[in-house]
């Protein structure tokens, strides 16, 4: 049998180059990474011309490391252990070195970057400089050629070539100048790099690791000056040239809630506290085989509306845009995991199912650091894509979203969202009020009744027994009780006795208060429905009563009112008179028009002087504003009763039908007019009787239907509706009454119309619309 080899194209640069590895931050990412692993503690990126230098200080590379691991794709020396073997450095003492990369292909990060990379590099061994040319364009001429026959060329110099402004002051140490850059590098990206690099390093912890990195570009010099002279405190991250700072979080755990979680060998220990304040720490047995000896932690922080206002102003950013839960292993982020978009733990997928009871990634801020290597934590390969779910990332999820997510949803959830102001309020003050501790005593029982929990520490103020008159007493003093026989404490229980005994003595107290208290509503209730029903008559009687039976009940302010109304209507007439016989006086032919215009005016004065003289010993109102909204058709038919059937003897009035309830504005006076003008001509028609019939014809709509026994309209008017123009008359009238009728009526939104005449009478119908 024959053994055959496979061929690697060219085409495998960009496989795992440009074509693996798509976003500038993430390719810069890879290199900052692998500084970290080459034992560097500065990193230094320089933007210049279509140039990126990134300069470190590790331990470097021989010649033959470069034969041996730099030009072996795939191979990571970090993965078969023999990047440790000649470790010396204070590392070493703490722990075995953790590496925050190991494929063993984050070098063709350069291809992203640019089309071409100058390596230097010196080990502690060398002497003079090893310097690498690497023209990625040279493995995409064909694809049918052999990934190992493209030429890398090589060379060793006695120092490193770099430009002025670049520095490098190290005794071993690599710089990578990437040139003839594949995307432009403005001020606005560079901050974005600046930010995300602030991310990458953990921004949540302390500085365990000596590990800086800064950045560097001549053409933003300026803008930053004008920046940091004219802005007090500026924001690291609106500055391009400067290190890239680590946002450490004392603030937020001094102003908002939050949560920390460790695994322990095989103890899980949780501490949570509240604006400075420690609620609670417990401890469990951990049922988290795969992450023993992981180094899990988790900082989870809950931010309510002030916490987030502060976040904003002190990060230049707001929380949602910075991110949600990170993970960082072996101390160097995973992405995507934390970013905006992202939802890696499924957070917001089950926020969607309970706005109101569950946490979102906007609600929340965090990260989880893990230390391992790829057997448990192992990164996916293009590498935006977080981690391989090995077992270890299961249990790490699962950790948590129970130990850790659920927990601060508990008292975020059954403690700060039941109480309104708590959104606004940065510091622990209000946490002593008793609706909160009684709320946080409930947290608390709940988790030292769970199984295998051990509550190790609460802070007592909380405990204390709460005042009896606070709401949810009962079934407080119940969990302060659970509380007390569970951790041991005699005196919380002896607390927890007397509060009970005079808990019962108020409960006692509150009964015959209640009892007493509910027969004074009873007497109270009846004396109030009796008056109630007293003031509804009185009403009911005074709407059946809009004009009065007795002269003697009038009063003195209706009287004058009415007074006062006969003596406008009166000097309306003489006006009228006054400036007709002026006319009269300067023209010697007065036009007859101008005439007929004056009488009519006088004549419509005069109607209402006659009706207004009639109110002054009947109505039961005032007209001061000459306008009432009442019942119309209570008022017709009183008016027909108590006005009509006194001044108008010489007719029998018969009134019919109910339309109660017709409550509109009107004026009394011109309803008086219209009825009176209407009653008027079946008199002067002979006729000796008249019938008035009301209906609601709609909810909307009163009819009146007027019935006379006369002679009816003379024959020889033709056209009937002519009766109601001006001047129309058969008699020695005016021939304006039906005219003033329909025009009075059309101020009313009404309408009357003649149904029918002829010698046995006469009948119109009027219709008045709300």
């Amino acid at each position: 049998m024959k053994a055959l080899n496979f061929r690697v194209s060219s085409h495998l640069k960009s496989i795992i180059g440009r074509d693996l590895i798509t976003d500038d931050f993430v390719a810069v990412f890879e290199l900052v990474k692998n500084a970290f692993d080459a034992d560097a503690t500065e990193v230094s990126i320089h933007f210049g011309e279509d140039r990126i230098f990134i300069v470190d200080n590790g331990k470097g590379m021989s010649y033959q490391d470069l034969l041996d691991k730099w030009l072996f794709v795939a191979y990571s020396a970090k993965q078969d252990g023999t990047e440790d073997e000649s470790r010396t450095d204070y590392r070493e003492a703490i722990s075995t070195k953790r590496y925050a990369g190991s494929k063993g292909v984050g070098r063709f990060s350069c291809d992203r970057l640019g089309e071409l990379l100058f390596l230097q590099t010196k080990s502690k061994n060398d002497t003079r400089v090893n310097r690498l040319e690497v023209v990625w364009s040279d493995f995409e001429k064909s694809l049918k050629d052999d990934f190992i026959d493209i030429d890398i060329q090589y060379e060793n110099t006695d120092g490193f070539v770099i430009p002025a402004d670049v520095s490098f002051d190290y005794k071993t140490g690599t710089v990578l100048e990437i040139g003839f850059l594949r995307e432009p590098w403005d001020r606005s990206k560079l901050k974005e790099l600046k930010s995300s690099l602030a991310k990458l390093i953990n921004p949540f912890g302390s500085h365990k690791e000596n590990f800086s990195v800064n950045i560097y570009s001549a053409a933003e010099l300026d803008e930053d000056h004008r920046i940091l002279n004219e802005v007090d405190e500026p924001h690291p991250n609106e500055v391009v040239n400067g290190p890239v700072d680590n946002f450490i979080f004392k603030t937020l755990q001094e102003k908002t809630t939050w949560l920390r979680t460790i695994i322990d060998g095989d103890a899980v220990k949780t501490e949570l506290v509240d604006r400075g304040k420690v609620i609670y720490r417990i401890s469990e047995e951990s049922e988290y085989s795969s992450l023993a000896n992981s180094g899990f932690e988790c900082n989870l922080f809950y931010l309510n509306r002030s916490a987030k206002a502060t976040f904003a102003r002190r990060m230049g950013v707001n929380s949602v845009s910075f991110g949600s839960v990170f993970l960082f292993k072996n101390g160097f982020r995973v992405y995507p995991i934390g970013e905006e978009a992202d939802d890696s733990f499924g957070i917001d997928r089950r926020k969607q199912q309970g706005y109101s009871r569950y946490l979102g990634t906007r609600d929340i801020l965090g990260k989880i650091d893990v230390y391992g290597d790829d057997s448990r934590f192992k990164e996916s390969s293009s590498r935006d894509k977080g981690l391989i779910e090995t077992p270890a990332y299961m249990e790490l999820k699962d950790a948590f979203w129970r130990k850790c997510l659920l927990r601060l949803e508990n008292y975020v959830v059954g403690v700060s969202w039941r109480v309104k102001y708590d959104t606004d309020l940065l510091d622990s003050e209000h946490l002593g009020r008793d609706e909160i501790r009684s709320k946080i005593i409930s947290v608390i029982s709940k988790l030292s009744n769970s199984p295998g929990v051990t509550v190790e520490y609460f802070d007592k103020d909380f405990l204390s027994v709460i005042d009896s008159k606070a709401k949810d007493f009962d079934k407080t003093i119940d969990n302060l009780s659970s509380i007390a026989e569970r951790t041991g404490n005699s005196q919380l229980l002896k607390e927890v006795q007397v509060a009970k005994s005079r808990y019962q003595e108020m409960l006692k107290a509150e009964a015959e208060a209640i009892e007493y208290a509910e027969k004074e509503r009873v007497e109270r209730r009846k004396a109030e429905d009796l008056a109630s029903k007293a003031e509804q008559e009185l009403k009911i009687q005074k709407d059946r009563n809009l004009f009065l039976t007795s002269l003697q009940s009038q009063d003195k302010d209706v009287l004058e009112s009415l007074h006062h109304q006969v003596i406008i209507y009166a000097s309306n007439a003489i006006n009228l008179a006054e400036a007709g016989l002026f006319s009269i006086n300067n023209r010697k032919d007065l036009p007859l028009s101008e005439v007929s215009e004056i009488l009519e005016s006088l004549l419509l004065l005069n109607q209402q002087v006659i009706a207004a003289s009639r109110f002054a010993t009947k109505a039961n109102f005032k007209l001061d504003s000459n306008s009432i909204h009442e019942d119309l058709a209570m008022y017709l038919a009183q008016y027909l009763e108590k006005i009509c059937k006194v001044y108008k003897s010489k007719i029998a009035i018969n009134l019919h039908g109910d339309a109660a309830g017709f409550r509109i504005q009107f004026k009394p006076i011109e309803i008086s007019i219209i009825i009176d003008n209407l009653i008027d001509n079946s008199i002067k028609a002979n006729a000796s009787c008249i019938s008035i019939k009301l209906e609601r014809l709609q909810a909307s709509i009163l009819s009146i239907t007027l019935s006379d026994n006369g002679d009816g309209i003379a024959r020889e008017i033709s056209n009937f509706e002519s009766i109601f123009d001006k001047g129309i008359t058969t008699t020695s009238g005016s021939g304006l009454g039906l005219y003033n009728v329909r025009r009075l009526l059309q101020n009313l939104n009404g309408t009357i119309d003649l149904i029918e005449t002829g010698p046995d009478g006469t009948v119109f119908q009027i219709k008045v619309y709300t």
